[in-house]
């Protein structure tokens, strides 16, 4: 005669020892799993500063969030195009600080949104001829952005040409000295970025005036996107830990870090 009692707890052990099972082996693979994280020079949010060391607001985050995941992160900082196309071919790897859009939304699994702040347009404070009191006015004036950057079509809906009142630049320096040396009257920035855009020029906050607010609602924020091939439970794992940071104090620590 079959005792059920007894076999019913003998499937109840065996089910719970293949929980468990699993449940070690995932986090044995996380242990082991290997994340390369791709991002670009843009500070405060992440950048390599003068020892050496890759700092900023997000990439903070993304460092401690990968600590309390138990997973094992490497940080690269590229060239935006670069690290954008990594992103996309290595299977292991997410990328920071990225706008998330309907265009990159299917490409990726995200997580966030990571710290961001709203974009302005910045005048020289001597360059008392400008005035703008409308976004509208701003297409009135010259704008210099980085080639390829996300604000690229923005800006043009706001009504900036390309060869007009728009100049796409190979990266931020140059554009920069344009913008200081009275050769472009307009740049973009935010709260966050505008004292590091300005700094390594000797020029601070005080130099510039913030004009209209350039809205976005095509941009959900600054995320983390990983590869569609970083297993789920790493994402998740990864997603449930950001969230318990997140928590805390809305990351206003790290952004303490970094104000200038």
């Amino acid at each position: 005669m079959i005792n059920v009692s007894s076999s019913v707890g003998i499937v109840i052990i065996k089910s719970f020892l293949i929980l468990v099972f699993i449940f070690i082996s995932h986090y044995a693979q996380a242990e082991d799993f290997k994340l390369t994280v791709y991002t670009e020079h843009f500070s405060p949010y992440n950048f390599e500063n003068k020892a050496g060391q890759l700092v900023g607001i997000n990439l903070d985050i993304v460092k401690d969030v990968c600590i309390a995941s138990d997973i094992t992160c490497e940080f690269k900082i590229l060239p935006w195009k670069r690290a954008y196309s990594l992103a996309q071919k290595d299977k292991h790897s997410g990328i920071i600080s990225i706008a998330k859009t309907s265009q990159r939304t299917p490409i990726f699994n995200w997580v966030g949104p990571l710290a961001s702040s709203e974009t302005f347009f910045y005048k020289l404070k001597k360059n008392t001829q400008l005035k703008m009191n409308s976004l509208n006015e701003a297409k009135q004036f010259s704008l210099a952005i980085v080639r390829g950057d996300i604000y690229e079509s923005i800006i043009k809906k706001v009504g900036f040409e390309a060869g007009k009142n728009l100049l796409s630049i190979g990266d931020e320096k140059q554009y920069m000295h344009l913008f200081l040396n009275s050769k472009i009257d307009l740049i973009l920035g935010s709260e966050y970025t505008i004292g590091y855009q300005l700094s390594p020029f000797g020029y601070s906050e005080d130099d510039v005036v913030r004009l209209q607010e350039l809205p976005l609602p095509e941009i959900a924020g600054n995320y983390i996107a990983f590869n569609k091939s970083v297993p789920n439970y790493i994402v998740e794992r990864f997603n449930r830990e950001f969230e318990k940071l997140k928590k805390k104090d809305n990351f206003s620590a790290y952004k303490k870090r970094y104000k200038r």
